[in-house]
């Protein structure tokens, strides 16, 4: 049997309000068309429908199987003839033609059903030729919302649909702009995108940023309290019609100030389960109160090192400010002055400063108030060097902090160091290490072992804990005049232009690095960095692995004489005896600012942390260059 496709319906159809199947079938309706049927005879004669189900939607829950072979199709004014027929394509297209074209819904009165003929093979129709195409692309177009109103509405609000501790849980995978724009669409995408868990993820996705909340309690920091925690009108779950009914608490139990505590507000329960390990302590301070039957209780954070009842919105701002002023502005000037002669070595914490000077004394400085609290004395030679166990007090315990000290009396001294009540700091010597046979340049001091460089060329290694030598090395040519310790390697920089890599426990030289074309001075090894400061002007930075010289920056005029490296955030400072602090983008080798004018002399060694650089001079003076001015910075490390 030969079949030939009719030809496609008139444009005059009204496909904006085709109805789907009927769930009942009028049966003069189904009459079949003979076989060898011409294209009008294909036409089926259509039927009434009352007016009254005009614009009911059809409910596949009263449909039948046979309600599926009859389509009814709403005609316009201008009405295919009663009698003809048509062979209609297949009902899931019809259900296609059935949604509204874009230009909307028009009423109608008329409707007429075909019926499907039951004797031909849709597989053996000939392809659509280019008009029928069109017309079914265009008549194919679905308005989403009119077809699925209940379930894909134009405009759907997905993140506010959703559970807080999911839509948190999404926007913490967001950039900042991104967060920024966030809290623009509204109020509730404002409230989520204010969260402290947002905000938390994105202060630990910046290179070298951390808190250490220890150390800031111990310092006097307040933290919120339970009030704060609990009360705050900034909370997510007070936005109206949020998917959290009941306002949800947090409760903290740990000491309270009077003074007024950083904003705090209710979390939902989700933490973010990246970052948290990033923080540089381990002894809880958070402690929850027991669950009560009348309240709904929420963990603050699956971590107390980064606890989401911090402001994390407030120190990420701060934390960017702070950043912003390493660049672009100029730091407020300190200076002690006690020493009586050049002040050669500096060493620093969160609450003093301890430097060693040409006048065989140690002095301990408050770094806030620029307060002598203490001066030690012992060697009978300038003092040269010197290393000592930071913030050994924050516990609170009562125990004893420990430092080193080397001078060019040859000895060194190990000190045991305590606060007294009025916040003096006292010391006195435990030991003294003997070995050098000329004045002792340099030290470094982890766990394990005490480690001291000479004038004699020599290392040597002392156990930390027996404060007996353990080992002796020897290569270099010309006096050792720095040192770097970690995880049992030594690199020495020394007078001979070399640079040489040790292993403590086999006692040999792994590596030497030559690049420099006259002696070095100053020398850091952190992570798998070495930088090296030399008396030709340049500093180099080195990969400790492979012995391959990664970069060298160009830009002080005469030897470099101190060098501070922090690779977390990349920032490298070096002092010169040309009088100038610099400092340096790590991993661009740009230079970012210079500090001039602080210092009289060459300066000796410098020091800095996140909030301040510190360094000493021929000036006998001590400069300290605060960049935390109105800024609370207390918990950054």
């Amino acid at each position: 049997m030969t079949v030939t496709r009719p030809p496609s319906p008139s444009f005059s159809f009204d496909f904006s309000i085709i109805s789907p199947p009927s769930p009942t079938l009028n049966s003069d309706s189904l009459s079949a068309s003979p076989s060898g049927s011409s294209q009008s005879s294909l036409f089926p004669s259509h039927w009434s429908r009352s007016s009254s189900a005009r614009d009911k939607r059809y409910n596949p829950i009263h449909a039948t199987p046979s309600s599926y072979r009859a389509i009814p199709i709403p005609l316009n004014r201008r009405t295919v003839q009663s009698g003809k027929s048509m062979k209609c394509i297949i009902p899931r297209l019809w259900g296609a033609l059935s949604s509204p074209t874009r230009k909307g819904r028009r009423k109608t009165n008329r409707w007429k059903s075909y019926a499907l003929p039951s004797n031909v093979s849709y597989a053996d129709l000939q392809p659509l030729d280019g008009e029928e195409g069109e017309l079914i692309d265009e008549a194919c177009y679905v308005d989403t919302y009119d077809a699925v109103p209940i379930l894909l509405p134009h405009s759907t609000d997905f993140l506010s649909r959703l559970p807080p501790e999911i839509a948190i849980y999404l926007l913490c995978f967001l950039d900042l702009s991104s967060i920024v724009a966030c809290q623009s669409v509204s109020r509730t995408w404002n409230m989520l995108a204010n969260d402290c868990a947002v905000w938390r993820e994105l202060f630990y996705r910046r290179q070298g940023w951390g808190i250490n909340l220890e150390r800031a309690i111990s310092r006097g920091w307040a933290l919120p309290t339970s009030h704060d925690l609990t009360e705050s009108p900034t909370s997510m779950t007070d936005v109206p019609d949020s998917p959290t009914s009941q306002a949800q608490k947090v409760r903290y139990s740990g000491p309270t100030s009077t003074s007024p505590p950083p904003q705090a507000r209710q979390l939902p329960a989700f933490t973010s389960p990246r970052r948290l390990s990033l923080t540089p302590f381990t002894t809880p301070v958070v402690t929850l109160e027991p669950r009560t039957s009348n309240d709904t209780y929420l963990p603050l954070s699956t971590s107390v090192h980064a606890p989401l009842f911090l402001p994390w919105r407030d120190l990420y701002q701060t934390r960017s400010a702070l950043d912003a002023r390493w660049t672009s502005s100029v730091p407020h000037p300190n200076y002690l002055r006690g020493h009586g002669d050049s002040v050669y070595c500096l060493e620093f914490d969160s609450k003093r400063i301890i430097s060693g000077s040409r006048d065989q004394t140690i002095k301990v400085w408050d770094i806030r108030t620029g307060r002598c609290l203490g001066t030690f004395r012992g060697h009978h030679g300038s003092v040269l060097c010197l290393k000592f166990e930071k913030d050994w007090d924050i516990k609170g315990d009562g125990k004893k902090g420990f430092m080193v000290s080397g001078s060019s009396d040859r000895k060194a001294f190990v000190w045991d160091i305590w606060l007294e009540e009025n916040g003096d700091v006292r010391a006195q010597v435990r030991a003294v290490l003997r070995g050098h046979l000329d004045g002792v340049l340099d030290l470094r001091v982890d766990d394990q072992w005490i480690v001291s460089c000479s004038k004699d060329t020599k290392i040597r290694v002392w156990n930390r804990e027996t404060l007996e030598l353990y080992r002796t090395l020897s290569g270099h040519e010309g006096p050792v005049n720095a040192i770097g310790l970690q995880s049992g390697l030594i690199v020495s920089a020394s007078g001979d232009t070399k640079m040489m890599l040790w292993d403590i426990e086999r006692g040999t030289c792994l590596r030497t690095f030559d690049g420099h074309d006259r002696g070095l001075a100053c020398i850091e090894f952190k992570d798998n960095f070495i930088v090296s400061g030399s008396s030709d002007c340049k500093i180099k930075v080195w990969n400790a692995t492979t012995g391959e010289c990664l970069r060298s920056l160009v830009g002080h005029d005469a030897l470099v004489r101190a060098l501070s490296l922090d690779p977390a955030s990349g920032r490298l400072v070096s002092a010169s005896y040309d009088k100038v602090v610099k400092v340096w983008d790590l991993r661009t080798g740009r230079m970012v600012q210079q500090f001039k004018h602080h210092h009289l002399g060459h300066i000796f060694d410098v020091k800095f942390d996140v909030h301040r650089i510190v360094s000493t001079s021929h000036d006998q003076r001590i400069v300290v260059l605060d960049f935390t001015q109105n800024l609370d910075t207390a918990l950054f490390t």
